[in-house]
């Protein structure tokens, strides 16, 4: 990932700086979801010195190349995947405490193939987000009535 987005970098004619480096170092070791701030205090735990607003403008260029994706997953609250290491998926969202479950089934496969039919439409990419109440905050709220 990282040899690839150097590669992309220099032909639009952009800085591989050092920060840029850690933080996509930090993103090839992660296999969950993220947040901005999830991302500095794991760096700043592991030593970085790499800036808050170093971090939201690496993620918002590494979101424009098309390395993360972001997942808006209610009112402006937003957290990442890479790209690279993802397979077709879609995310089960709890209104409640904010957890992120990755599912797939066949169902995208055929979602991707008939939400263009007959429409003159090129799919780039779609994303699938359910929104309910994990099985943690179904329990809780069961027990409080």
């Amino acid at each position: 990932m990282i040899n690839s987005l150097k590669d992309i970098l220099l032909n639009k004619g952009l800085k591989n700086t050092r920060e840029r480096e850690i933080i996509l170092r930090e993103l090839e070791a992660r296999t969950d979801h993220f947040n901005a701030e999830t991302l500095y205090f794991s760096l700043i735990r592991k030593g970085s010195s790499v800036s808050r607003p170093t971090i939201y403008r690496t993620l918002k260029l590494l979101e424009q190349l098309h390395f993360i994706e972001k997942l808006d997953i209610k009112k402006n609250c937003f957290y990442y995947e890479t790209i690279p290491q993802r397979k077709e998926h879609g995310h089960l969202i709890c209104e409640q405490c904010g957890e992120i479950i990755d599912f797939s089934c066949n169902g995208i496969e055929i979602l991707k193939s008939e939400a263009c039919k007959d429409k003159d439409f090129k799919l780039e990419n779609i994303s699938v987000q359910v929104f309910g109440l994990c099985r943690d905050c179904q329990k809780a709220s069961k027990r409080k009535n």
